[in-house]
């Protein structure tokens, strides 16, 4: 195997396995010589020239004109041996980032005036899909208002998204809130939960995700991808569901 080739495969660029090979051959040079000798041109040698300053194959002699020299290229040996202490240094941080696990939970937050919109309008990414929600209404169009929350129905309609939604009982006989928008028509369903269960938290189940919408009052946001979490609030869910009334 030609030296170009290893020297490429031990992480040199044509022009610094140029510049390396004529400082090697030329022994002590100005960058003058170096240029002349490699065919690279001279606005470039110094640049190349300090990256093997910095790591310990070239060293710099301080006469009438700047010189240049080569160190002994078991150099190359110890460049490498950096390299790899440098690597099992970081490995353990690596590490605990790396996951074999088919599936790795993660967590996002968002921030700023629209996101909770964000978390809300998530579920656009799962068209003809079922979502599972704790839905306390008031708060939903104290939140969003009512012509938002008309296009959010509507543009859920058209995905075909399925909403099954579970409202506080303090919102079943208010008329302001009540809408009557259920069915097939409108891809919802909608059940009271006991009067014993406070619902001032919007509750998304959906697609291995969990999107939580805080009340106005805590004002934050975030969505948790999980199967196992998913899998375990959908179960509260339809537990909940199979118990509550129309």
């Amino acid at each position: 195997m030609k030296i170009d080739t290893i020297l490429s495969k031990l992480g040199f660029d044509n022009n610094q396995v140029s510049v390396y090979l004529a400082i090697l051959s030329l022994g002590t040079a100005t960058a003058s010589d170096i240029a002349r000798k490699s065919g690279i041109v001279r606005t470039y040698i110094y640049k190349i020239i300090e990256s093997f300053i910095d790591s310990g194959l070239v060293e710099e002699t301080h006469e009438k004109v700047k010189k240049f020299t080569a160190l002994h290229p078991t150099k190359l040996i110890d460049l490498m041996e950096n390299k790899k202490n440098l690597a099992e240094s970081l490995l353990p941080e690596l590490l605990g980032m790396f996951s074999t696990k088919e599936f790795k939970p993660k967590m996002k937050f968002y921030e700023g005036k629209n996101a909770k919109k964000k978390v809300f309008e998530d579920i656009f990414n799962f068209p003809e899909s079922t979502i599972y929600t704790f839905s306390p209404l008031d708060d939903l169009l104290s939140q969003f208002g009512k012509t938002y929350m008309r296009h959010y129905m509507e543009r859920r309609v058209q995905n075909k998204i399925k909403r099954l939604s579970l409202r506080p009982f303090l919102e079943k006989n208010n008329s302001e809130t009540w809408d009557s928008g259920t069915g097939e028509k409108f891809f919802r369903e909608v059940k009271i939960l006991p009067e014993n269960i406070d619902c001032d938290t919007i509750i998304q189940i959906y697609a291995d995700k969990i999107g939580i919408i805080a009340s106005e009052k805590e004002d934050y946001a975030f969505i948790i991808e999980s199967k196992e979490l998913y899998g375990f609030m959908k179960q509260i869910f339809l537990f909940l569901w199979s118990t509550a009334k129309k």
